[in-house]
């Protein structure tokens, strides 16, 4: 039962973040649940939950889509979160523990420190390789974000089409991943019911979410989220660790 309303709360608070930074669900998430649920499981529930989320908001911006920048990152990602994926399941738990807890550091510090200071250009090469970056964080970690957050934003001016065009990019990445993750066994009907809580939860704080978008200090919010991404890599290190 607690594992349950601990999803709900977390969930909900995630999706408070994303509808209010326009990413993050799964940085939130997935910095928190594997200290509740297995990883695996945790993955799962986090792909299919943001999904719904990607494609309420497509279906409110789908005139704003830049289908030209899509495409070659999309590529990348599809090809490089397959990778991600059978690398995620073929890793133990108390490793996986140690590399996910040193990845929410690297990505706390990136988004602390470097992020305002990235500015990349638009090329092929570029969104390649931000694609590839980010699929493979994808598959490997539910979190694959940043790399096309730091790339769709020096390269696209209007919020409206840098909305539509993002989330259209985690959406052909997220249901590639998901497939995967099918593939390979880790989706199964005992996932039905946290998956429904998770569900009604992320609609719930979306919608609190653009209901209150300019009440809420962005800066409040993403510290919140640095915050917690730090302390829980913290203690996935040292559940590595000490096994």
């Amino acid at each position: 039962m607690f594992s349950y309303i601990a999803l709900a709360v977390i969930v909900f608070g995630a999706a408070l973040v994303q509808s209010t930074s326009g990413f993050g669900f799964g940085i939130v998430f997935m910095a928190i649940m594997p200290l509740i649920l297995p990883y695996k499981e945790c993955n799962v529930l986090t792909l299919t939950t943001v999904l719904v989320l990607q494609v309420y908001t497509l279906i409110k911006f789908r005139k704003h889509i830049n289908f030209k920048l899509v495409l070659i990152p999309a590529i990348a990602a599809l090809i490089f979160g397959s990778l991600g994926v059978h690398l995620m399941i073929s890793i133990n738990a108390r490793m996986m523990n140690f590399i996910l807890g040193g990845f929410l550091w690297i990505l706390a510090f990136y988004l602390i420190v470097l992020a305002k200071r990235i500015h990349l250009k638009q090329s092929p090469v570029t969104g390649f390789f931000a694609g590839s970056f980010g699929g493979f964080m994808d598959g490997m970690f539910a979190i694959g974000g940043p790399p096309m957050v730091a790339y769709f934003d020096s390269v696209i001016n209007d919020p409206l089409e840098y909305q539509a065009t993002l989330q259209t990019y985690f959406m052909i990445t997220t249901v590639n991943v998901l497939i995967n993750n099918i593939l390979c066994g880790n989706f199964t009907s005992q996932y039905a019911f946290p998956l429904c809580i998770s569900i009604v939860s992320c609609l719930a704080g979306t919608t609190l979410g653009m209901h209150f978008t300019e009440k809420i200090s962005m800066q409040l919010v993403r510290k919140l989220a640095y915050t917690v991404m730090i302390v829980a890599g913290a203690y996935h290190i040292f559940k590595g660790i000490i096994g």
